[in-house]
Order: C-alpha cells, then structure tokens, then sequence
C-alpha cells in the first residue's frame, strides 16, 4: 500500500512538467501570430502614410507650379501694362507739345491781328481826312469860277492876268494829284491791311480747330493712362514688390545715364579741351585789354561754350528755380523702407513750361520707367541736372540750352497722379541737394 502511495503521489507530481513545453509553444504560437498580425496592420498604415505623403507632396509641388505660372503671368502683364503706359504717355508728350507750339502761334497771330485792326483803324482816319481834303479842294475848285474876288486878284495886265491865272491853276491841280495819290495809296494798304488780316483770321480758326482736336486727343490718352495705371497699382499690393520696383527703377536711371554720357563722351571731351583753349584766349585778351586802358568782352559764342562747360559751381543759389512751386518732397526724405528722395519734387500746373537752371547741352531726352519723361542737362566738369515726369519735351538730344530756356512741360508722367516735376543735381555721377543751388 505504502509503494502505491508513493507511485500515485510520483505521477501526481512528473504530470505538470509532461504539460510545460507543450504550453509553451502554443504562447509562443500566440504571440507569433500576434506579431504577424501588428506586423502585417502596420506594413499596411505605412504605406497608407508614405501614399498620403507622395500625394501631399504631388499637391505642392502642383500648387508651386501654379503659382510660380501666376508670378510669370502677372510679370508678363505688368510689362505690357507698362509698355502701354510709355506708349500712352508718349502720344500725351507728342500731344501737349503740339498743343504747346499751337497755343504760342495762337498768341503771335493774336497779336499780329491786333496790330493789323490798329492799323486798319489808323488808316481808315487817314482815308477819311484825304476823302475830305480832296472834297473841299473839289468843291473850291468848282466855285472858283464864280468867285467875285478871283477877278480882282487877276486883275492887271492881261500877260499877267493869264500867267497869275495858269500858276494858280496849276497849284490847284498839283494839289488835287497829290491828295488823290495819297488817298489812293491809302486805300491800297488799307485793302492789303484788310486782306492779310482775313487771312490771319483764317488761319487762326484753322489752328484753333486743330487745338480743339489735340485736345480731344490728349483726354483719350490721358483716359486709356489713368486705366493702365488702376490696374498697376492694383497688381502692386505689396510693398515689397513696390520696393523692388522703386529699386529697379533707380538702377533703370544710373544705367541710363551713364550710356548717355558714354555716347557723348568724345564731344564732352572734345568741348572741354575747346573751352580751356577759349578761356586761355579770353584771359590773355583781357590782360591786353587792361595794359591798354580798355576791357575785353567775350562773345556770345565764347560765353556760351564757357558757360556750358564750367560746371554749376559751388552751390551759393545762382541757379533759377526749374519751375516756381510748392515742394512737396525734399532730398533724403524717406519714399519706403531704407529708400529716400535723390532729388526735390515740386507741384506745379499741367502745362507749365520747365526751365533749365543753368547753360549746358542736352544729354538725355527719354521716357523710364518710374520717372516718366525724362530731360537731362550736362553743365560740364561732371556736374548734371535731371528733370522728370515731364508731360512733354521741348527739347532733343545734343541741343544746346540756355539759363531760362523752356527744356520741357510740368506733367504726371511715370505713373505719378498728380502733376509736379522732380528735380535732381548730380555732381560726378551722385545725387546731392538741389536746394542750396536755388535762388529764393
């Protein structure tokens, strides 16, 4: 009995260990297939994720595209907008400097017209004393037939009677001939007076007919003007664009410039050395003068050669004002960010005639961006005046100009909205404050 306990208690305690693996393996079977299965999840959620990715990276590599399509677009929009806006502020420049010279013709034929009816009116007063003149000696003519107190004056002997007689009737007759001739001379100038003044009449309608269509004209550009320059300013609406427009234009203008003054390089160079060759001259002459109690004058050909090549001098305001106005914008003002006025900007009527400050030659005559119509003047020894936003030039490239000379006419070209001049000087290739040169 005691070896059957002892082989029943034996089994009871080896049953447990024969069960061990076997459990064993169906966990690890579980945790295996556990596995595969949060492997299998997982492969899938990532290439679901890496799917997701490449599509959200399709999407902005498509919306880049678009965009970099619309930039290229609105570049290409703009550039034609502001070809348009040359092309319209051109036809305006064309226009009001036709309307410039017609105006100024209107005024002479005014004033040759006035002349003529002053004249037409004098010799109409003229006419008629003649007309009265020659009636009275008409008049005296015919009574002196029966005039009693003839006879007595041509009594006497009868040779002295008829001489007395034919000498008073010769006096009679010269001065009827010459009253006649005059008057007929009179009423011929007042007929050519008459004639040409019909003809300047004429001639005014015509041209005031021609003013009334280039007026026409010059609203239609300025309409098509003001409609491009909506849309720009439309198409700016961040600053930083404008910034690098403004930025642009400025380089726009340098490189300009100093093309300009390559191209006339060889005649500066060239009037320089004419100009210290006439100086020399002129001192010498005016040393020779003074030895000899006299003075020497220039001539108008060597003053001006001198005056154009001796630069504007120190500022001490000799120079007239370009145009008389309020300043609404003075050198080094803030435009936007770190940029700042090279030059003054001065408010002025449409219209109004821009002068040059001092003698110098034309360098640049041209429409830039930003600017508008630009005239430019060298003075010599590097020294340059710039005027823009012109309407109109009146003046063309290598044209010599004199202190006072109307060069161009007040406008809002280059996009400005309101009508105004800028003014720069610039010494040696820099932009300095014009003001100090300026008179009051």
């Amino acid at each position: 009995m005691a070896d059957n306990k002892e082989l029943k208690s034996c089994n009871n305690r080896q049953k447990p260990k024969q069960w061990q693996p076997r459990s064993r393996a169906l966990s690890f079977c579980a945790l295996l297939l556990c596995t595969l299965l949060f492997a299998f999840f997982c492969s899938e959620a990532f290439a679901n994720q890496i799917s997701d990715n490449k599509n959200q990276l399709k999407d902005i590599q498509q919306d880049i595209a678009d965009k970099e399509k619309s930039v290229k677009l609105q570049q290409k929009q703009r550039t034609e907008l502001l070809g348009q806006l040359k092309e319209q502020e051109n036809t305006i420049s064309d226009v009001g400097r036709s309307l410039h010279n017609t105006q100024n013709h209107l005024n002479k034929l005014g004033s040759e017209i006035s002349s003529l009816t002053e004249n037409i009116s004098d010799l109409k007063v003229q006419q008629k004393k003649q007309r009265e003149l020659l009636a009275r000696q008409l008049d005296a003519a015919f009574r002196q037939g029966n005039h009693q107190g003839l006879e007595l004056l041509f009594n006497g002997p009868e040779k002295q009677r008829k001489e007395r007689i034919l000498a008073y009737y010769s006096y009679l007759n010269q001065a009827r001939q010459e009253t006649i001739t005059e008057l007929q001379e009179t009423t011929d100038k007042l007929n050519q007076q008459k004639k040409l003044q019909q003809e300047k009449q004429n001639e005014q309608q015509t041209l005031m007919s021609s003013q009334k269509q280039q007026k026409q004209k010059m609203e239609v550009a300025r309409n098509a003007r003001q409609k491009t320059l909506t849309t720009l300013e439309s198409s700016l609406k961040k600053d930083q664009q404008s910034l690098a427009e403004l930025r642009q234009n400025e380089i726009s203008l340098r490189n300009k410039i100093a093309k300009a003054e390559q191209e006339a390089k060889a005649r500066a160079e060239r009037e320089a050395r004419e100009a210290a060759r006439v100086r020399a001259q002129v001192a010498a002459k005016q040393k020779q003068a003074q030895k000899q109690g006299s003075s020497y004058k220039p001539t108008e050909d060597e003053r001006a050669l001198m005056a154009r090549t001796g630069g504007l001098g120190r500022p001490a305001g000799q120079a007239i004002w370009p145009v008389r106005g309020r300043v609404i914008h003075n050198f080094g003002e803030a435009i936007q960010g770190e940029l700042r006025w090279k030059g003054i900007v001065i408010s002025a009527a449409e219209g109004t005639e821009v002068k040059a400050i001092s003698d110098g030659r034309v360098l640049l005559a041209d429409w830039l961006q930003g600017y508008g119509l630009v005239v430019v003047i060298e003075h010599g020894k590097g020294d340059m005046s710039l005027y823009g936003y012109n309407q109109s030039a009146l003046v063309s490239v290598g044209q010599q100009v004199r202190a006072g000379q109307p060069i161009a006419l007040v406008g809002n070209s280059g996009g400005q909205q309101q009508p105004s001049l800028y003014f720069e000087i610039r010494r040696q290739g820099r932009a300095v404050n014009p003001l100090p040169w300026l008179g009051r």
